[in-house]
């Protein structure tokens, strides 16, 4: 699976650089001149990605276990992501996946106080000393800052599995999973607030409800994303699919399209089809390509956006993967096929539709 950094990463990475070598390290009292703790920010601050990945790599492993297929991970602000194709299918599955994270950070910060312990009995440079120091410092507080029991966090996952396992309902496990979640964040707030009007910690403060901020509109967005993914679950394509989109012959000049189609109808995009095989899509973003005195003598072929499986589902697909597809904001319209053949096509406002509807009678 991929490995991708999101851009947010890189400002965090400065960050723990410049906190390391400008702070922590020469709080030790080591006397370390600047470029040595400089260096030492860098290797620190890569060393704890590293441990994040790890992390999260541990998440993925698990999730492989179980046979629940990982698409990626991804690095950022607040650390590490693992992409899953689907969650956990039971309680027990949800709780090896949470807690094996923290485990693995606090086995990190076993490894490097041991590695600390044999730098001090073997007399290491104390640079090298004092980065494994920081490394099993800042490793046991990840493992135990994820142990929280608020949802997102694994912690929050681990209270999920346990409410769900004892009750079995997810639904109801993840309200209080994300009830933890946002009473925590907002603690965090009330604590980086109280931190700067007493004790002049402005930057400290700031993080910290930056922080609780992130956290419990998480915790919220966790929950509401459970309650769309059981209102759309079990719904087939077929039942909200449309079939009155006009189907636009690849050899149809833009001028015909624009006329009889795109200046008649609301649809983001129309298929174009060679004989009964659908080759792409058009619409209003395709047609702004091409100058208007050009339209009469251009087929709408050639300006066809070309589609691939993005674009494909089946009638029996369920509404709740179609809008994952649909979540891609180059995926104007789904095409619905069956055999090879266009049986009606899926837009964003059949689902919202369908969502309003099942909303209002929870």
């Amino acid at each position: 699976f991929e490995i991708s950094i999101d851009w947010s990463w890189l400002l965090i990475f400065f960050l723990v650089v410049s906190t390391l070598a400008a702070g922590y390290f020469p709080s030790l009292r080591h006397h370390f001149d600047v470029p040595t703790t400089w260096l030492l920010g860098v290797a620190a601050a890569i060393l704890l990605f590293a441990s994040v990945l790890i992390h999260e790599l541990s998440h993925s492993l698990v999730a492989r276990r179980f046979g629940i297929d990982v698409r990626g991970i991804t690095l950022f602000i607040f650390g590490g992501v693992s992409q899953t194709s689907e969650e956990p299918r039971s309680a027990s599955e949800e709780f090896w996946m949470a807690i094996v994270g923290p485990v693995t950070s606090i086995g990190l910060a076993v490894f490097f106080g041991l590695l600390e312990a044999v730098g001090i009995a073997a007399k290491w440079p104390m640079p090298a000393v004092a980065l494994v120091g920081y490394l099993s410092t800042i490793n046991f507080f990840l493992g135990a800052f994820n142990l929280v029991p608020g949802f997102p966090l694994d912690g929050g996952r681990v209270l999920r599995s346990i409410i769900w396992g004892a009750t079995g309902d997810l639904g109801n496990a993840t309200k209080w999973a994300s009830y933890s979640g946002q009473v925590f964040g907002y603690l965090l707030m009330g604590v980086g607030f109280a931190g700067i009007v007493t004790l002049g910690s402005l930057i400290g403060g700031l993080w910290l409800m930056f922080i609780g901020w992130f956290l419990t509109g998480a915790a919220r967005a966790s929950y509401e994303q459970l309650v769309v993914r059981q209102a759309l679950s079990g719904v087939p394509v077929a039942r909200i699919m449309t079939t009155d989109v006009p189907e636009i012959p690849a050899a149809m000049s833009v001028r015909q399209f624009v006329d009889e189609h795109l200046l008649r109808h609301d649809y983001a995009c129309y298929p174009v089809l060679v004989g009964d095989e659908v080759i792409g899509v058009v619409g209003a973003e395709e047609v702004r390509t091409v100058p208007a005195q050009m339209w009469d003598m251009t087929p709408v072929e050639r300006i066809a956006h070309r589609i691939d499986g993005a674009y494909k589902v089946s009638a029996d697909d369920d509404v709740w993967d179609a809008l994952s597809k649909l979540a891609s904001p180059d995926v104007c319209r789904l095409m619905v096929m069956e055999d090879g053949h266009l049986k009606g096509t899926l837009g964003r406002e059949a689902v919202y539709r369908l969502l309003r509807t099942k909303m209002s009678g929870m």
